[in-house]
């Protein structure tokens, strides 16, 4: 049996399922280094989706951690946090559409975005990727045509390079903001998972 057959084995003897209905994919970077960056914002939403799945199996490989489970009692919804690093998101979700037979209009990407201020949230139904490096990998990989929701990190300080603002930690006054995002993009998240990304727009970009 090569690793490709044992792999599918452990998958469905561990009760994963062989498909999905929708997939969540909340973008950052591995490691206790970057846990409570700005840039691991689509982590934390993540997480916070996996917590609402009913009868949740977790699983992990090389390139992703991941929780499969149902919403609404019906769909079957997978939450992944890619474990590539951001700039390499696209390897790990490419993989995880195909091994579990997700279409990539079903599934759902969760990014940070500095130019929308913290507390806001934005959804597109595709499109490029605004600079975000997680995102240009992702379409590198499968194209344009994904829905993402981008939760607002900003403003960049002015003066303040990219690279040291993102990978910065929030700050304390800024958890309270963020816990009230971070349950709006669950919100969001089950919204997607029983209508698609339209309603998602109409009622969360304001």
């Amino acid at each position: 049996m090569g690793f490709f057959s044992f792999f599918w084995k452990r998958k469905v003897d561990s009760g994963m399922p062989e498909s999905t209905d929708v997939q969540f994919f909340g973008l950052g970077n591995p490691g206790e280094r970057y846990f409570n960056s700005r840039h691991n914002i689509g982590y934390r939403v993540a997480d916070a989706i996996a917590s609402e799945l009913v009868n949740p199996v977790a699983g992990s490989r090389s390139d992703a951690d991941y929780t499969a489970g149902t919403l609404f009692e019906s769909k079957h919804s997978m939450v992944v946090k890619p474990l590539t690093f951001m700039n390499r998101s696209g390897e790990a979700v490419e993989s995880i559409m195909r091994d579990f037979h997700c279409p990539a209009e079903k599934l759902l990407v969760i990014v940070d975005d500095f130019h929308l201020p913290l507390g806001t949230m934005r959804a597109r139904r595709g499109g490029s990727d605004g600079g975000h490096n997680g995102l240009k990998s992702i379409i590198a990989h499968i194209g344009e045509n994904f829905p993402r929701l981008r939760v607002g990190i900003g403003p960049l300080p002015a003066g303040s390079p990219t690279i040291d603002f993102v990978l910065g930690p929030f700050f304390p006054e800024e958890e309270l903001i963020l816990e009230s995002v971070i349950r709006q993009a669950v919100e969001a998240c089950k919204l997607f998972a029983e209508s698609g990304i339209e309603p998602v727009m109409n009622a969360f970009n304001k």
